[in-house]
């Protein structure tokens, strides 16, 4: 009997599941896709009009990957599917890779360009929606990207003559894809030398996604005493991370973090085999790593990064301290890869010293220096970002800058200095990192002299930027302590703490969030955390691992796993009519174009003609042209605004004005062009959703070729010398 009851127990929660899940996925997929809100769960005649609203192939494959595995996991039990996919996890990887580049599978918001062509047939997203938002990814590193397919000269140029319509270094600014011996270091572009531009930008982001949770899990699975539960939660929280899937595709964040816990990694690695094949990989690894994580270029995260990398260095070689006894093979190899990234860094220094000297002395970014300060408040933020995915905006901030590490703060902290404290342990990882965490700290919290904040090279990097890296550490606190602590925690103990930290938390996050927690998301934020540091508190017990893992699950698919959409291809941009219209006749003509950008064709239009190879003068300048502009500013009394890295917006005005220049925010210009100034800057064609005939004068004549998409291609013909 009681076996009976067993077996029809097990189908009746193998069907709930079948049938629930796939439900709720959906029914979380339409409210990320605003076709629904979420009140609307709760409303009574919403499921009236449930199924009218899904996307029924969704759904249908929904209910086969739920049925295929409720089906594994009945047949073979979860030990044997835990131990085949650690057993052949890169293998699984590789497939899942392959797989995802054969369908041109990748997660940039470029669909959104959509709106702005008229008469453009539907592109759909499988998963989530193109978001205006990460502008800086869908209309400006993507467009430069295809742009590097389609440049006049030749493919992937070191120096595009297309972006800016100048010689414009594309390799350490905004680093594109390059064929050159130095993208080496940026083994994630190798994908666009390969294949076409939709399979290069799969693997670009598909790659990353698993090299990112693949180090992740290798690391925490050395620091925390190869628990295989903590390895699977630390990675899913740093690889859907709210910031890291935010900032995804700009400023080289992903990048730093895989090749700073990798070269960590290749150190252990390294000092744990005696063999000299191995030991030369890992030196090679290393090499890419350390020149990868340089060349990211972006100082605000690379130094606060730099300083929970180096305190992990120390904790390695300090752990494997007994085991270091180098030979000359390895003074050789290290000799070895010292020059060689000497050489490299040399030589990119070589090709890249104007461009850098420009770019420190533009007026933004320019040569920042920042003494901290002012970042309380971000110690409560990360309850917030539960809902980021879901909600629209914030009114008072921007997503992206308040997007942090779900880092269970303050358990890390706690749970270390019990560890050091009371159960009196002396691990050199939690002191290494409550050092780096404390000193981190301080630069957020209060400001700091001039000499130290220079000293400590924090000056560098905007105190806002340096939190990234304190969210980092408190992850990192949190793996290694919880595996170290012995002492059990009574119940009453456990569900007192719990409540208490939940509580000062969810009341903290609310105040700094003005409003934006409602009722009901502080009360599930509060439930939620409660949750969370209790099973913290309960770790010793595997049951309580093995929940913690689902609990992280369900919260990386709801604030970090689909901030950016599931998208395939790039028909939105190449199938255009516009785009083969503009193709043809860069193709054709090597001239200069400009994009005017009245009748609301401002940025990020600016950025379209590049994807189809046409050299544009106000694409996004990454740094400035100085000489083009100082030609329409000859006393240089707007350097101020044309001198940083800008979104260029052409307004063209009459013969008889003089063209003038408007800074409208820090990164965006708008320059009121004389068409008398048009031959000076060696315009050729000029791209409008307006009537340019009317501009046309003794001087010169806007003669309308093709028109698509809403837009027509002017060709200028200049009548007097």
């Amino acid at each position: 009997m009681i076996e009976f009851y067993n077996r029809y127990k097990k189908i009746g929660w193998s069907l709930l599941i079948i049938i629930a899940v796939p439900l709720l996925v959906e029914s979380y997929f339409l409210i990320i896709e605003t076709v629904i809100s979420p009140n609307d769960l709760f409303r009574s005649d919403f499921y009236d009009n449930f199924f009218v609203l899904i996307k029924l192939k969704r759904l249908i494959i929904l209910f086969l990957l739920v049925l295929l595995g409720v089906g594994l996991f009945n047949h073979f039990g979860k030990e044997t599917i835990f131990y085949y996919l650690y057993q052949y996890r890169y293998g699984l990887g590789a497939l899942f890779l392959i797989g995802c580049v054969l369908f041109e599978i990748h997660g940039s918001s470029i669909q959104y360009w959509e709106n702005f062509f008229q008469d453009s047939k539907h592109f759909e997203t499988w998963i989530g929606i193109s978001r205006s938002i990460r502008s800086d990814e869908w209309a400006v590193n993507t467009p430069m990207m295809i742009s590097q397919y389609f440049n006049g000269a030749a493919p992937f140029p070191y120096f595009s003559e297309t972006i800016r319509g100048a010689l414009t270094d594309v390799f350490i600014i905004y680093g594109q894809p390059v064929l050159n011996i130095v993208e080496i270091f940026r083994p994630f572009h190798w994908g666009y030398l390969l294949f076409s531009p939709a399979k290069g930008l799969s693997f670009f982001w598909i790659g990353r996604i698993m090299g990112l949770f693949f180090v992740s899990f290798e690391l925490a699975m050395i620091l925390g005493n190869k628990n295989k539960h903590l390895a699977v939660i630390y990675g899913l929280l740093v690889t859907w991370a709210p910031i890291v899937q935010w900032w995804f595709a700009v400023n080289g964040l992903v990048e730093m973090l895989i090749f700073g816990q990798l070269a960590v990694i290749m150190v252990d690695r390294y000092l744990n085999t005696h063999r000299y094949d191995q030991r030369f990989l890992f030196a090679l690894v290393f090499l890419i790593c350390a020149g990868g994580y340089v060349l990211t270029f972006y100082p605000a995260w690379q130094i606060p990064l730099a300083y929970v990398f180096l305190v992990l260095f120390i904790g390695i070689v300090y752990e494997n301290r007994e085991k270091i006894a180098f030979k000359m093979k390895d003074l050789a190899i290290i000799a070895a890869l010292i020059l060689a990234f000497v050489c490299a860094m040399g030589y990119i220094l070589v090709m890249s010293y104007d461009t850098i000297h420009l770019v420190m002395g533009t007026v933004y970014p320019g040569a920042r220096f920042e003494t901290g300060g002012g970042q309380l408040y971000r110690y409560f933020l990360y309850p917030g970002n539960l809902f980021f995915v879901t909600s629209r905006e914030l009114s008072y901030s921007n997503i992206n800058e308040l997007a942090t590490f779900f880092d269970f703060f303050p358990a890390g902290i706690i749970m270390a200095l019990w560890v050091l404290v009371i159960e009196k342990k002396q691990d050199a990882y939690l002191i290494l990192f409550l050092i780096s965490f404390f000193i981190l700290s301080a630069f957020c919290l209060v400001s700091w002299p001039d000499w130290l904040a220079s000293v400590s090279l924090l000056s560098h990097a905007q105190p806002a930027r340096v939190f990234l890296a304190i969210g980092f550490l408190n992850l990192l606190l949190l793996m290694r302590a919880l595996p170290l602590i012995e002492t059990e925690f009574s119940g009453w103990l456990k569900v007192s703490l719990a409540i208490t930290i939940a509580l000062i938390i969810s009341v903290g996050s609310k105040i700094i969030y003005h409003g934006y927690l409602d009722f009901r998301m502080f009360s599930l934020v509060l439930l939620f955390l409660v949750f969370i540091f209790y099973l913290l508190l309960s770790w010793s017990k595997v049951k309580m691992q093995e929940l913690l893992l689902v609990i992280t699950i369900l919260l990386v698919f709801v604030s970090g796993m689909f901030v950016n959409p599931v998208v395939n291809g790039l028909d939105v941009i190449l199938d255009q009519p516009l785009i083969k219209m503009i193709k043809e006749t860069a193709d054709s003509s090597d001239a200069l174009w400009i994009v005017d950008s009245e009748a609301g064709a401002g940025y990020p239009l600016n950025n379209l003609p590049i994807m189809a190879g046409a050299a544009t003068i106000n694409s996004t300048n990454v740094y400035p042209n100085l000489e083009r502009w100082q030609s329409l500013d000859p006393d240089r009394s707007d350097e101020g605004i044309y001198n940083r890295y800008a979104h260029i917006t052409i307004s063209l005005s009459d013969h008889d004005e003089e063209s003038s220049f408007i800074l409208d925010s820090a990164d965006l210009i708008t320059i009121r062009l004389s068409t008398r100034d048009l031959e000076k800057l060696e315009v050729g064609y000029v791209l409008s959703k307006r009537d340019l005939s009317v501009f046309s004068n003794e001087a010169v004549s806007f003669i309308p070729i093709e028109s698509a998409n809403g837009f027509t291609i002017y060709q200028l013909k200049y009548l007097i010398n």
